[in-house]
């Protein structure tokens, strides 16, 4: 049950009080105080889906006290507070003292989509010159039979990015970047479907909608490391999206962003065959499937595929660290006669930052058009990063960004978009051969050094094709592109991991300025 709404006493009225009546005020202050923090840690079980005072919510936007509003401190976190003034907060934590911004997250209505059932896509735009799509051997393929290469941008984390979340950014995207496709990556974990399904649904319909009206092409994206321990939830999912928006030939549906280290053959492959089979329920849209490592072991995956129609296979890489070990992996998959698509790319480092490498970028988009490979680049946030498309604060949710508000990145990324397509140029075999046969001569060298000087250089984390493919070790230490309030995590923790042990300090500071405030006021009171 909870308690009644109470007002509680101001400073002049307790100063006011005798001797006794203050004791006896301050102890029932003291016992008030103690069943609140109570309340704050565990939780109030009858509305699972609101925030406490020391939640975070902006997963759910909505506060189970009454009176209460959530109110933003900034792009990670917001509180559920009576009231909110701009700038520092004294009773914050040192560490966390950053200005609040104050703004209010009012809970969200989920309504589904207001896409009509007989929707037709609008004339000239690229679903209605090619409209549906399906696979054929490795090649995606249009409606007419030929083989379609969609160009796009994916947006940012869905629970850390949603200022890009809205029609006009679609629109502007179409308009002025030349897109074919959008990714809409809702976030799983760490503030995203799992603690607020709902806001999580209304952003991805929203994107959705507008993507469809627009004419493009759009992937729903279950955007989670560690999908395989939340197959529930991810059924009723795309239960509800398939269903929704399979009759449309925009939609494509990736089932699992990155996988990690887990097994190909035990824990990735049986997941994603139960959710293929599940979408197979309602459409035959094609849908795209994580490989393991992040996205890149798509050799293993050929080698062991699903069962199924119109399926693709997931091939991540970011030039500043990927390059030609990740191509001949590729190769592989396509040798097996697999297709890929390369629905997540950065011109950056792995973890969404340091110095670009254009070079090597130019190198992959070759790659990409010679063997006819769609792809998505990451990503449409004005977050302080160098993959980030925008520059911290100088493009809002409306569009219409002037060239000088977008990074290095971003502008390089809009003029590769802008370019004409060129579909199915011959490979070119040779190049990519040279490639291999370097990268064997590299291995090889490294071992007959090794041999020389009795060293043992191997990797404990190379795992099968990793090894073979020149030595390298692909994402040995896979750091997160998001960590609130703090700076990179350089461990082998996962994002998931990392946020959760950040939002859990943010509760205990939470916790320990509603507790310094109340015991500033109780000295006052003595």
């Amino acid at each position: 049950l909870k308690p009644a709404p109470q007002q509680s006493p101001s400073r002049a009225q307790l100063t006011s009080l005798s001797p006794a009546s203050r004791s006896v005020g301050m102890v029932l202050l003291c016992a008030a105080l103690f069943q609140v923090l109570l309340l704050l840690v565990a939780g109030d079980a009858s509305e699972p889906s609101c925030s406490g005072p020391i939640d975070n919510c902006r997963s759910t936007r909505c506060c189970r006290a009454q009176g209460h509003q959530c109110f933003v401190k900034d792009q990670f976190w917001a509180s559920c507070k009576p009231d909110c003034t701009p700038g520092i907060n004294p009773y914050d934590p040192p560490e966390y003292q950053q200005p609040w911004s104050c703004e209010i997250l009012s809970p969200v209505r989920y309504d589904g989509t207001t896409i009509a059932s007989d929707f037709v896509p609008p004339a000239g735009s690229v679903v209605a010159q090619h409209g549906q799509l399906s696979v054929r051997g490795t090649q995606l393929i249009d409606s007419h039979g030929n083989p379609i290469r969609l160009r796009g941008m994916s947006l940012f984390w869905s629970q850390w990015g949603s200022k890009y979340w809205t029609p006009d950014v679609i629109n502007w995207l179409k308009e002025d970047w030349n897109v074919t496709l959008i990714r809409a990556p809702m976030g799983v974990a760490s503030g995203g479907y799992l603690e607020g399904m709902n806001v999580q649904k209304s952003m991805v319909t929203k994107v959705v909608d507008a993507a469809v009206r627009a004419g493009l092409y759009v992937i729903i994206d279950w955007h989670d490391h560690e999908a395989e321990k939340h197959t529930e939830e991810a059924r009723g999912f795309f239960e509800e999206f398939s269903k929704m928006y399979g009759h449309l030939p925009n939609v494509l549906f990736e089932i699992f962003n990155e996988p990690l280290k887990e097994s190909w053959h035990d824990d990735i492959k049986p997941y994603e065959q139960e959710i293929v089979n599940l979408i197979r329920n309602h459409t035959d849209n094609v849908i795209i499937c994580g490989t393991r490592q992040w996205s890149q072991d798509v050799d293993v995956a050929a080698e062991d595929p699903l069962v199924g129609d119109n399926l693709v296979y997931t091939l991540h890489f970011y030039a500043a660290y990927h390059k030609a070990e990740l191509r001949q992996k590729a190769l592989a998959a396509l040798d097996k006669g697999v297709a890929l698509f390369a629905s997540e790319w950065g011109t950056c480092y792995f973890d969404g930052n340091g110095t670009l490498d254009l070079d090597e970028t130019k190198l992959w988009l070759e790659f990409l058009e010679q063997y006819n490979i769609s792809d998505a680049n990451w990503a449409i946030n004005d977050k302080e990063e160098a993959c980030s498309a925008i520059i911290p604060g100088a493009g809002d949710g409306e569009g219409s960004w002037a060239p000088e508000a977008l990074t290095d990145s971003g502008r390089f990324v809009r003029e590769s978009l802008r370019q004409p397509l060129v579909y199915w140029p011959a490979p070119d075999v040779a190049k990519w051969e040279a490639e291999g046969l370097a990268l064997a001569g590299e291995a090889k060298d490294g071992s007959d050094d090794s041999a020389k000087d009795g060293s043992d250089d191997s990797d404990d984390d190379a795992q099968g094709p990793a090894a073979a493919s020149g030595g390298h070790t692909l994402h040995s230490s896979r750091t997160p592109r998001s960590v609130p309030h703090g700076p990179k995590d350089t461990s082998a923790h996962t994002q998931a991991q990392v946020i959760s042990a950040a939002t859990q300090q943010q509760r205990l500071a939470s916790a320990a300025a509603l507790l310094a405030s109340s015991v500033a006021l109780l000295s006052t009171a003595a």
